[in-house]
């Protein structure tokens, strides 16, 4: 036993060692990655759930539905007196006292050895002067966490905590501190994500002299000093005389609504058009960054789709954005589309409404703005119908619900303005969600979706139900026992449609559990992606979408021959629509090509003499020299091969698109210029693009596949064993 623990001691000495040689010798990222997944697995039990930063299962949004519920109506004079104080910190991360740190991890029981690990990461940092582009010498720091640091993050919201703690000791001990009305019953004082602080208390003085004394005390232990000149202090309903107490003893100045609060307006009434402008002024400075620049239209569709469409998500998550404001933003993304953000009109092929829709479905695969930001609120909905653990779904459900169900809760003025507008959601999700029954405990009987038939309230009125001797808070479990409903039997009757309902057996061992169902039946585990695609506005899908959209597609081809296959391209059968306008003459108008007759979707692709020639000298190469040169024939084809991963139909596809696009660039620039090249030497340019678009692929190695590298004279070397071509 003394020769096993002599062991034990000796690999703990061993492994000390070995960690201080890493954190001299080698990258501490890794080291400060490792002591972070360990410190995030118990990081929920030790931080009190107003903090919402870095905390797993936590949202930052909690803190600001929460915030303005708290300060809804602060600019009007009615109700209880009240104040909130947001609170800056000066330099947060860069003052904390390394000693406190240390004790303060001592104080949630970490281990003394991980404790030293995490110290010596800290302490372990030095600058240096930066002196015209150059750096000199260095010195040791001595306190602060290091910005960057994978670790800082989840040891300042431990920081923070004892302030948390601080604030509650003190309001135990003192008599004088007063709840903010709207916080009593879950006992908040402060709302805290990272160094963004807010704090609520009622109208008296004295209890903003208990928060300035925590926050004295905090200072002295923890080096963290509040910044009072950057703070503000917010009334509702509060006197002059007492205004200015409150400042005089805080040393703060008054703020007026709204303030930004964790990057979005913190308001006290509705969202306003004005509130957003930050929001539009980001997306232009964006647009105007890129409009300089040689872009293609999917080069353009790229950015939508990953920079554009994802700026206005976190606002649409906390807020229903105005209607204005959806209508501005997706302006923005159809004129950057079409016409690189330059503001002329007329240059939209596609509605916007198709353009929004799924690949599958002939779009492009930009989300709506309006959709996005419905299925986002609805996630905010989920969390108050599941309990999740969030400080923001107590409070709804004390101070709003109040034991009632979700679809029963009245549209008050009362009501803060992103909770009336969730609220305004409830019908458009309402046969969605569905409850599997388990004890019927949970159940709402007469507004909950556990059947066909449900909800009953739309087949009972309450007059119905009060005459039963129920009430509209009934459970399932309170209609419903032993296999027969407690329910008059006269309803039965004169309710034909209860009669309908089927149910089981209720199982007092097993919750009864939220679902989502969505359009086709099937019921899911809920996520936003889910919401969305059940709430957006579909069609039907196409048969074409896997020949224009595949992997191995080059993809300014596969914009081209999207807008090709719709039907939208700017030939001289479309302008001819504009005659009765003035603005063309249509007998003027000739094939740039081959001057024989106007150009149109069909002439060009492939009837006409110029393009017949091109198409006759490429098709061969894609096994499809026996089609006719007519699209419809071509495309026919396409379909049968369109989800066919086999080398040669995979190229016949790539072939077709190549054809198109560049048929389509040699027509407009005999348009717009003198430039010409003959059929041959457009036969060469698309073979030999498509020549080098199949030196990025790998092909499985089958005879067949050997006889196409070498019929394209590509090198063997593009043969994988084991992958399909890709």
């Amino acid at each position: 036993m003394d020769l096993h623990l002599r062991f034990l001691n000796w690999l703990g000495m061993l492994w000390e060692k070995m960690f201080v040689m890493l954190l001299r010798n080698s990258s501490k990222v890794c080291i400060s990655k490792i002591i972070k997944n360990r410190i995030k697995e118990g990081l929920a039990d030790i931080v009190s759930i107003n903090q919402s930063a870095f905390v797993p299962g936590r949202r930052i949004s909690d803190n600001i539905l929460l915030t303005q519920e708290l300060m809804h109506n602060f600019h009007r004079k009615i109700g209880p007196p009240r104040c909130a104080f947001k609170v800056d910190i000066q330099k947060a991360y860069d003052t904390v006292e390394w000693s406190f740190l240390e004790k303060t991890l001592l104080g949630f029981r970490f281990h003394p050895k991980i404790v030293k690990w995490i110290i010596a990461c800290v302490s372990s940092t030095s600058f240096s002067l930066a002196i015209n582009g150059s750096l000199y010498g260095y010195f040791k720091g001595r306190r602060g966490l290091r910005q960057g640091d994978p670790m800082s993050l989840y040891l300042f919201t431990l920081v923070m905590e004892v302030l948390s703690l601080i604030l509650q000791n003190q309001v135990s001990l003192s008599s004088e501190f007063r709840f903010h009305n709207k916080c009593e019953k879950q006992r908040i004082i402060n709302l805290c994500f990272a160094d963004d602080l807010f704090l609520f208390a009622r109208r008296h003085p004295r209890s903003a002299r208990v928060v300035m004394g925590a926050l004295n005390q905090f200072q002295n232990m923890s080096g963290l000093v509040p910044s009072m000149a950057k703070s503000m202090v917010y009334f509702g309903n509060v006197t002059e005389g007492v205004k200015d107490r409150i400042k005089s003893i805080m040393n703060i100045e008054e703020g007026e609504l709204p303030v930004r609060y964790l990057g979005v307006p913190l308001i006290s009434t509705r969202l306003h058009h004005k509130d957003c402008k930050r929001l539009i002024e980001c997306l232009d400075a964006r647009i105007t960054d890129w409009k300089n620049k040689c872009l293609s239209f999917v080069g353009r569709l790229q950015l939508i789709k990953s920079v554009l469409s994802s700026m206005h998500v976190f606002w649409a998550s906390v807020f229903v954005l105005p209607k204005r404001i959806i209508h501005e933003i997706e302006e923005r993304m159809r004129r950057f589309l079409w016409n690189q953000g330059n503001n002329i009109k007329g240059k939209v092929k596609v509605k916007w409404k198709s353009v929004c829709l799924p690949k599958s479905e002939g779009g492009l695969g930009i989300r709506r703005v309006g959709d996005m930001n419905n299925a986002l609120m609805v996630n905010h909905i989920w969390s108050l119908l599941s309990l999740r653990e969030s400080l923001w779904v107590r409070w709804i459900h004390s101070y709003r619900i109040r034991n009632r169900s979700f679809w029963d809760i009245p549209v008050g003025s009362n009501i803060a303005c992103s909770l009336r507008k969730m609220l305004g959601l409830r019908p458009l999700i309402r046969d969605h969600v569905w409850i599997n029954v388990g004890s019927g405990t949970k159940t709402f009987a007469w507004f909950d979706k556990w059947d066909a038939v449900c909800p009953i309230a739309r087949i009972l009125t309450p007059r119905i139900i009060a005459n039963a001797g129920f009430n509209m808070n009934t459970k399932l479990a309170e209609v419903y026992a032993d296999g027969a409903w407690l329910w008059p039997n006269t309803w039965m009757d004169r309710f034909p449609a209860l009669a309908q309902i089927q149910i089981g057996e209720l199982d007092q061992m097993r919750q009864d559990k939220i679902e989502w169902q969505t359009n086709s039946g099937h019921r899911l585990e809920f996520n936003t992606a889910i919401v969305w695609n059940d709430i957006r506005f579909y069609q039907n899908e196409v048969p074409w979408a896997n020949l224009v959209w595949f992997p191995q597609a080059i993809p300014r081809h596969s914009f081209l021959t999207w807008l090709f296959v719709q039907r939208k391209l700017k030939t001289q059968d479309f302008m001819s629509r504009w005659i009765s306008s003035g603005n063309a003459n249509y007998n003027l108008m000739c094939c740039s090509l081959c001057s024989s007759c106007p150009d149109s979707h069909g002439h060009l692709f492939f009837e006409c003499g110029y393009a017949t020639t091109v198409w006759n000298g490429a098709k061969g190469k894609a096994d499809m020299a026996d089609l006719d040169n007519d699209w419809n024939t071509i495309f026919q084809h396409l379909l049968t091969i369109a989800y066919s991963k086999t080398a040669r139909n995979i190229i016949a596809k790539i072939l077709v698109s190549a054809s198109t696009y560049f048929i389509w660039e040699e027509r407009n620039r005999r348009l717009f210029s003198s430039r010409k090249r003959n059929a041959c030497q457009l036969v060469e340019v698309i073979l030999s693009t498509v020549r080098l678009k199949l030196h990025t692929m790998r092909f499985k190695t089958t005879p067949s596949t050997i006889q196409v590298l070498q019929e394209w004279a590509l090198p063997r070397g593009l043969l994988v064993p084991d992958d399909d071509c890709g």
